[in-house]
């Protein structure tokens, strides 16, 4: 490794409209369970899987959206876990295509709390 400079591969947030643009409901349920700083920060979706797991047994939440959060985390958490062995082994045409998954998934979730 370079004394004086260093690699920074890393991932971003970007929401053209802002997370509660994009994900009003799931940014209010976030919000109620007290993850304000994450909605205000604008997190990333890769990052938000490890919140939506801690908020998931949480009980603010009614049954139906943790039973909804809980079927979504299913799919996410290894999407997730993926995501990272592609981001540490730079794949990053692979990872490209999981997040590209993980984007789908979450708007699918958002959905489905629409819904519910």
């Amino acid at each position: 490794m370079s004394r004086h400079m260093q690699i920074d591969i890393r991932l971003l947030s970007f929401y053209e409209r802002g997370f509660k643009g994009h994900f009003p409901k799931l940014a209010g349920i976030m919000e109620t369970c007290g993850y304000t700083d994450a909605v205000e920060q604008e997190i990333s979706l890769y990052a938000l899987v490890d919140i939506l797991r801690s908020m998931s047994d949480q009980e603010e939440l009614s049954p139906s959206i943790r039973e909804t959060l809980g079927a979504f985390l299913e799919k996410l958490m290894p999407l997730e876990k993926a995501a990272r062995e592609e981001l540490l082994a730079r794949r990053l045409n692979s990872l490209d295509q999981l997040l590209y998954t993980m984007e789908d998934d979450f708007e699918d979730l958002e959905k489905a709390l629409k819904a519910s």
